[in-house]
């Protein structure tokens, strides 16, 4: 039996990815199992158990952003949490990290034990654990072209997309008639009514206040203007009360079928959230986080460059913003929605996987 760690956490863009991948090598191979680490503030606390997953936790020392008393104590965190990675990787025949701050531990860990590194990068620009990573990965893997001009590895690096799951993939291949059939049970699930355009908004699975707030603004003239609004507020918001023509949910789980329901998707710009517009062929306004490097803006170029997307800044996006725009929208939405074909993307998932199983297999 061979041993696979997948390493990624904090945030679903981490951890997804690493869970279709395993999900794809648990149903491609009987001789192959999969265990994961992450930390334990993570939602992989909820994502990786669910999905069936033995979940190691270690300590969470992410690299200071500026020097305080506490970043003194960094070193040590870093040390330890590396300590605890060697105890888990010790009998891994090969480990695949994702990013976030659970990586560079792992990934130094496996060097020491010269067990193999595989790596995938799902932003557009590096983050930190990968730039560390990528030095001595034995396979590095990308989900945008754009990643190849940091140079170094990154250049050579393997176009594989974002692994994601399977029912969004398979978006683009139904049928008119299956993707009426789907569309039909969610608007009765939901209470919708179907001769309305509907608008599809979330930030994500904890939600973005700055989103809901311009929602919550713009709700009444939106359902006024003849919108339905499919509004994901996130699981630690208080849900708002539905109305005729606006369904809150707390939290989504048939983000499929959300996709298929939805005319505009409205939504912030992690990796897989693009990924997954991709896939499905939806046109979106992306509010990108301003976080980090500006990797979500990076992320949502490619969508933007083939006439699939928006951008507003979050710093703009506002009620009166959206109701500003919301007709232009729609009708660059009604456009896209017209000529979009299926799609005929490779799948990520897979084409990580069959690597693995090919290094692995070698040993």
């Amino acid at each position: 039996m061979q041993r696979i760690i997948l390493v990624g956490g904090g945030t679903a863009g981490h951890v997804e990815p690493a869970l279709a991948v395993a999900d794809w090598l648990l149903t491609n191979s009987e001789n192959i199992s999969c265990e994961f680490v992450g930390t334990k503030s993570g939602i992989e606390n909820d994502l990786v158990p669910a999905a069936g997953l033995k979940l190691h936790l270690i300590t969470k020392s992410p690299l200071p952003r500026k020097f305080n008393i506490s970043s003194l104590l960094w070193p040590y965190r870093f040390l330890y949490s590396i300590f605890q990675a060697l105890r888990i990787v010790r009998t891994a025949d090969l480990i695949i990290g994702f990013g976030g701050y659970v990586s560079a531990p792992c990934y130094i860990a496996a060097r020491l034990q010269r067990i193999p590194v595989f790596i995938h990068e799902a932003n557009a620009i590096p983050g930190l654990a990968n730039k560390l990573g990528v030095g001595f990965a034995k396979k590095t893997f990308i989900a945008f072209a754009s990643t190849t001009k940091f140079g170094q590895k990154w250049s050579s690096a393997e176009l594989a997309g974002m692994p994601i799951r399977e029912e969004i993939f398979s978006i683009s291949k139904l049928s008119k008639s299956e993707r009426s059939a789907k569309w039909d049970a969610t608007y009765r699930e939901l209470g919708l009514d179907r001769s309305n355009r509907t608008i599809f908004i979330f930030g994500g699975s904890l939600g973005a206040q700055s989103l809901n707030s311009a929602v919550s603004l713009a709700l009444p003239e939106l359902i006024n203007r003849g919108f339905n609004v499919i509004h994901g507020v996130g699981q630690n918001n208080e849900l708002p009360k539905s109305v005729p023509g606006y369904a809150p949910l707390s939290y989504i789980t048939n983000m499929a079928d959300m996709y298929i329901a939805s005319d505009l998707v409205i939504s912030r710009g992690g990796a897989v959230t693009c990924a997954e517009l991709d896939a499905a062929n939806s046109y979106a306004l992306i509010v990108p986080l301003p976080i980090g490097n500006g990797e979500q803006i990076a992320n949502a170029k490619d969508l933007v460059d083939k006439g699939a997307a928006k951008i507003c800044l979050n710093s703009d996006f506002t009620g009166e913003w959206l109701l500003a725009n919301i007709d232009s929208l729609a009708l660059a939405a009604d456009n896209w929605n017209i000529k979009r074909t299926q799609g005929s993307k490779p799948r990520a998932a897979e084409v990580i996987g069959r690597s693995i199983l090919e290094k692995v297999s070698g040993k």
